[in-house]
């Protein structure tokens, strides 16, 4: 039997593989490719969603990459001759930490558009609650930015108009506040948002809070809303009666560990958002709510409290709260008012 010579195929690289050469695949096989790509043809997308990454987190996924290697391919799409990341920025920091010269990766065809990208981007990092609150909130506001309206974001990206102006408003947060926000104690944005109310009515309460929060590694939900409560209720009834307010920190403090009111020296008085809301439930739910409109005042989203009725949210009637099944409400309009106004 005589041998018949063999020519070896020459050894292909990940160039000679791009998707957008491979024109004699099927329309199904071209949406999708795993190929083992150099790390240094990959870049990170410079308008990706999230923006902060745990440095020792990393050096642990980075030791988890040495031995066992990648479970889990990244996502990239072409861009020219490199590659541009969708999902896997963590792997990839991970394994330039741990000096890999490669890594598996799902080529995107065709990814979509450019916000397609991005919100997909968000989504993933959002409920894999790996997204500093921070990064959450400036996209969701560029979104509402771009298309005009929460609303239009809330429908582009899949949460909610009241998650959506809950964490957008920590954006506003100022002093212990921010710091809570920026400390990774909590990335609740109602437990923020709570906070915001704090430092706005009581700077030195917010500080006692975010000390305590510190302390004790964390700060609840209901603990950030009692204390906002007790702030603006304590507020108002400085602000009606013209109290003059003490200045004995030391008290302050034990004023908040006892559960009672705390002062604070009189500030102007900003815009709040208000959200104002409408009821197209069935005929009792329209009668409570025009019930309680007439008896307590105009309906409005809170922004500071919520509920723990499955699918409500909390509607305050003047100074009186109601929870509301969410998709028997309509928004008639958000805009920022003087808080005595409301």
């Amino acid at each position: 039997m005589s041998v018949t010579n063999v020519r070896s195929l020459p050894l292909r690289t990940a160039a000679d593989l791009r998707v957008s050469a491979l024109d004699r695949l099927s329309a199904v096989d071209r949406q999708e490719l795993v190929l083992e790509l150099p790390l240094d043809r990959i870049d990170r997308d410079p308008d990706q969603p999230r923006k902060k990454f745990d440095g020792e987190t990393l050096i642990e996924l980075a030791q988890n990459l040495t031995r066992f290697g990648q479970i889990q391919p990244v996502e990239v799409r072409e861009v020219g001759e490199r590659y541009v990341l969708i999902d896997g920025e963590r792997r990839w920091r991970a394994a330039a930490i741990a000096k890999l010269t490669t890594l598996r990766a799902l080529v995107k065809f065709e990814p979509g558009t450019p916000d397609d990208v991005l919100d997909r981007q968000f989504a993933v990092n959002y409920h894999r609650d790996a997204m500093a609150l921070i990064d959450q909130a400036r996209y969701l506001q560029s979104r509402i930015d771009r298309l005009g309206s929460a609303a239009a974001a809330s429908e582009a990206i899949g949460l909610s108009v009241p998650r959506i102006l809950n964490i957008t408003k920590t954006l506003r947060a100022e002093g212990a506040a921010a710091e809570l926000r920026d400390s990774g104690l909590t990335r609740d944005a109602d437990t923020i948002g709570a906070m915001v109310e704090v430092q706005k009515h009581n700077p030195t309460a917010a500080e006692t809070l975010l000390a305590r929060a510190k302390e004790n590694g964390k700060l609840t939900r209901k603990e950030a809303q009692d204390a906002a409560r007790l702030a603006k209720e304590r507020a108002r009834r400085v602000d009606e009666e013209e109290i003059e307010p003490h200045d004995d920190r030391a008290a302050i403090v034990r004023d908040f560990a006892g559960g009672r009111g705390m002062e604070r020296k009189p500030k102007p008085a900003q815009p709040q958002l208000v959200v104002l809301l409408a009821c197209e439930g069935n005929e009792l739910q329209r009668a409570q709510w025009n019930k309680l409109s007439r008896q307590h005042g105009r309906a409005c989203l809170s922004l500071v409290a919520t509920t723990t009725h499955p699918g409500c949210v909390l509607v305050e009637f003047g100074a009186h709260s109601e929870p509301f099944p969410a998709d028997v409400l309509r928004i008639l309009d958000a805009r920022f008012e003087q808080e005595k106004s409301r």
